[in-house]
């Protein structure tokens, strides 16, 4: 990966704590979220290993937009496996309060550790603003579209 262009010490103190926020996920993985307690360790080490390499990317860059595109995927996936928005939603924001907890813990009376927590934190509710967010536009559009088909006149009820 690419050297950071916006708050490098943070991100590589996150890239330092990764392994170990992994490792704790894995722990936890069957309170986490059922479905991935059922799968085996190396299926549920990708899952992880893919969201947190991702929170990784969106700490180096702050891109928004490519943090929605890879939410939109990710909901998409999961929907895949019959987990549902909500579940995802969930597992995602655990996911982020376990990251910020590792950083907590292992940070603990360092400017580093509750400078990272603190955007851990952040990171976490703006992918449950992005996850609502998406949520409400295919609601949006599934309305839009059901309008379409029962009132093909235009008129609206």
């Amino acid at each position: 990966m690419a050297r950071p262009t916006a708050a490098p010490t943070l991100w590589e103190a996150y890239e330092a704590l990764r392994p170990k926020i992994l490792q704790r996920l894995l722990e936890l993985r069957s309170t986490l979220d059922p479905s991935i307690g059922r799968l085996d360790e190396a299926a549920a080490r990708a899952q992880f290993g893919a969201v947190l390499e991702h929170l990784g990317n969106f700490i180096s860059t702050g891109d928004v937009g490519q943090h929605r595109a890879f939410l939109h995927t990710f909901l998409a996936m999961r929907a895949a496996e019959a987990q549902s928005p909500a579940s995802v939603l969930a597992m995602l924001v655990a996911i982020g309060d376990t990251a910020a907890q590792v950083a907590q813990t292992e940070g603990a009376g360092t400017t580093r550790g509750a400078e990272l927590t603190l955007l851990l934190t952040r990171v976490t509710a703006t992918t449950a603003r992005a996850v609502n967010d998406l949520l409400a536009e295919e609601l949006d559009r599934r309305l839009a579209r059901w309008r379409e088909l029962t009132h093909p006149e235009g008129r609206t009820p």
